[in-house]
């Protein structure tokens, strides 16, 4: 039985196979899937880019220019939470095409699917080492629902909610950044971010040649590697600022407010229905 929300996975026009294995395995998961057709970069025309990505962004936000790969990456992701908020559904699993789901996920979404207060993403993969959390809480199939310290990379799997998907529209057009890394500044949009711990998808073996994010690079040079550094250091400054704001209040079962830093909230001791 499908749960009550959208599965969609991000598919290029080029790679066939790769929507032929993704949609085999939501079948035998009993989850129907849906294909949308992913924005090829190298295609777009001048003013479509121009209207996509911002080169002065880039130079401000990242250490160096967008590859094509990415910027259609990121495009494919935008029509994505588009297309969920002119639709009337509430929320939308969103995959791309080089994943591995668990036996459980069409538990996890259901759960997500009536995950009640305000959320507005939830990450579904992340790095496959322990995480740097905030706090957790248990959430379904043995599974938890936690908050992170910092926000983990990776967009092939999350869950959106109409109202992530309204702030991330309104917060970034144009972009400058790979989208995994401007989900990771979540506090320049007021991103309501979640994952479920352990992760219930994983990157499929044909993830390590990817087609939607290619990241192939020249070798960076002296300048481009200290800017690195020096975003880095930016953002772990102000993911700590970010941090010590308030927690807004909740009513009961809705998932945790943010805690401060190092502490743990009392959300953390409770089931999430």
């Amino acid at each position: 039985m499908n749960p009550a929300i959208d599965v969609v996975v991000i598919n290029l026009a080029s790679e066939p196979r790769r929507w032929l294995a993704m949609q085999a395995q939501f079948a035998a998961l009993g989850l129907r899937a849906r294909r949308m057709e992913a924005v090829a970069g190298r295609d777009l025309q001048p003013h479509q880019r121009a209207a996509l990505y911002s080169e002065a962004l880039n130079r401000r936000q990242y250490h160096q220019p967008l590859c094509p790969g990415e910027i259609g990456c990121y495009a494919s992701h935008l029509a994505l939470w588009r297309a969920l908020v002119d639709s009337p559904a509430e929320c939308m699993a969103v995959f791309e095409d080089d994943m591995a789901p668990a036996a459980d996920l069409p538990v996890v979404l259901r759960a997500l699917a009536h995950l009640p207060g305000c959320w507005d993403m939830v990450k579904l993969i992340g790095r496959a080492r322990s995480e740097k959390l905030a706090a957790a809480r248990p959430f379904a199939s043995g599974r938890q629902l936690v908050r992170y310290r910092r926000v983990p990379s990776l967009t092939g799997a999350y869950v959106v909610h109409r109202r992530g998907a309204q702030k991330l529209l309104s917060r970034r057009l144009p972009f400058g950044r790979p989208v995994d890394v401007d989900l990771r500044h979540w506090w320049e949009c007021d991103l309501d971010l979640f994952g479920v711990w352990p992760y219930p998808v994983q990157a499929a073996p044909a993830a390590h040649r990817s087609t939607i994010e290619d990241r192939q690079r020249v070798p960076r040079d002296a300048a481009s590697r200290w800017r690195r550094l020096v975003q880095q250091a930016g953002y772990s400054l102000h993911n700590w600022q970010a941090r010590q704001r308030p927690p807004a209040a909740s009513d009961d079962g809705s998932p945790p407010p943010r805690p401060a830093a190092g502490g743990r909230s009392d959300w953390a001791q409770g089931p999430v229905r």
